[in-house]
């Protein structure tokens, strides 16, 4: 119950924060987002920055995390294969996420 909680007291804020400054660069999509988007996305890329920092055997503060319309996009380098192949399956398993671009480099 407790380690629940805590997870709660980490996503919340981290969403907010995420919500009122969550831009994706790069070209700009056809549609515009809402604010629901943005709040959307903001919450996947939180969800998959706590599910990698939680996930031991992954390097998660080498790894960068955006989100555009559920298309996540992870962007870092890693020690190994094995660590990239990995940060790869745990975004997938968060919810509502539609698709995982794997721009992570194994160092070396």
């Amino acid at each position: 119950m407790n380690r629940h909680l805590g997870r709660l007291f980490v996503v919340l804020p981290i969403t907010a924060m995420l919500a009122l400054g969550c831009a994706r660069t790069g070209q700009p999509s056809e549609t515009p987002r809402t604010a629901g988007d943005a709040i959307q996305d903001a919450t996947i890329t939180a969800s998959v920055k706590i599910a990698l920092a939680f996930k031991p055997g992954v390097a998660a503060t080498e790894i960068n995390v955006d989100t555009d319309r559920g298309v996540v996009t992870l962007r870092g380098e890693v020690g190994t294969e094995a660590e990239r192949q990995l940060a790869v399956m745990v975004a997938r398993d968060v919810g509502s996420v539609t698709e995982v671009v794997n721009d992570i480099r194994v160092r070396g």
